[in-house]
């Protein structure tokens, strides 16, 4: 009976290798991209929600520790996919490394009841929410 099941998981593994591999870069890019900017979203609202009483310290803390984590796997993303424009592709990277640290920072400031700093953060979330549009619109630019 194991081997029934083994079978079927080695078939999974190698189609979805297959469909990872067949993904352009454009399409990573543009992938990453989304999620990024809606992980981003997320993280600026449960800061504002902790800067407002709205969410607790423990909740606001693990949110946007994994929206760090998620920002910061996209930024990987990215860089690992192959470029039609390298200079587009590591701007797009950079903007996500930027949001990723700026999550972290408001993690940071959340754990440390720092309200100030927590506001910090949420600025650099901000800046490099807008970082990452103009990155993804140059990216995808006609005339690339």
């Amino acid at each position: 009976m194991l081997r029934t099941v083994v079978r079927p998981s080695r078939a999974f593994l190698a189609l979805l290798a297959l469909a990872v591999a067949s993904c352009s870069s454009s399409e990573t890019v543009e992938q990453q991209s989304k999620l990024a900017a809606s992980t981003a979203q997320a993280a600026v609202l449960v800061n504002d929600a902790w800067l407002a009483g709205a969410a607790p310290s423990r909740y606001a803390s693990s949110a946007l520790q994994s929206f760090a984590e998620t920002l910061a796997d996209a930024g990987r993303q990215v860089e690992s996919a192959s470029p039609s424009d390298k200079a587009r592709r590591d701007a797009v990277a950079e903007a996500l490394s930027r949001l990723s640290d700026a999550a972290k920072r408001a993690k940071s400031a959340v754990e440390a009841e720092q309200h100030a700093q927590a506001g910090q953060a949420q600025q650099e979330l901000r800046v490099a929410q807008a970082d990452l549009a103009t990155a993804y619109r140059q990216y995808f630019s006609p005339g690339r």
